[in-house]
């Protein structure tokens, strides 16, 4: 039987009911038992008819993405590539709109301080501040396991692409989140 035939079949009886009070439903055979069974019949029905399909869940922001402990993968300074065995020792955590690098901090923007974001705007824009209020700006692009950020040294104008050219100063790093062990 398809829901709205019970629909219709149960709605039937309570019209009956309401008007020939309670005869109509003794004169069926229906006990006192069985309206009320009916009606949590009636009830569930209406309940998981009523549900809605679920909502998606909200997209992360980008600093929601970012919380987490990343590896330097490749970094460039001036248009010179950083050295490799210092680029493999530098980590970045974020924790909130927090940030330190536990290790080494050669190469970085500072030791630590907070970042700001601007996802609305194109290229995506990421401010560092350090704990001594020095402020660099850059620009980012967040992929599905890394980020890469371009950093203009301080008091610098923003950088507009993600390179790094000889004489520009920027700092272009690409980023990957360290692996759930």
């Amino acid at each position: 039987m398809r829901a709205s035939n019970v629909f219709v079949d149960v709605a039937t009886i309570l019209r009956f009911q309401l008007a020939f009070d309670h005869t109509g439903l003794h004169s069926l055979g229906v006990t006192m038992k069985m309206r009320l069974l009916m009606i949590a019949a009636f009830g569930l029905l209406l309940a998981a008819c009523n549900r809605q399909a679920p909502q998606a869940p909200v997209p992360k922001t980008d600093l929601d993405r970012l919380q987490g402990t990343w590896y330097l993968v490749s970094a460039m300074q001036d248009g010179k590539p950083l050295p490799e065995d210092k680029v493999k020792q530098t980590t970045i955590v974020f924790k909130s709109d927090k940030f330190r690098f536990p290790g080494s901090a050669e190469y970085a923007t500072s030791k630590a301080g907070t970042i700001k974001l601007d996802e609305t705007k194109t290229p995506r824009e990421m401010d560092a501040i350090s704990t001594d209020k020095e402020v660099m700006l850059g620009i980012y692009v967040l992929e599905e396991n890394g980020y890469k950020v371009c950093f203009a040294p301080a008091g610098k104008p923003r950088p507009t692409e993600l390179t790094s050219t000889p004489g520009s100063g920027y700092i272009l790093q690409s980023w990957e989140r360290q692996k759930k062990q």
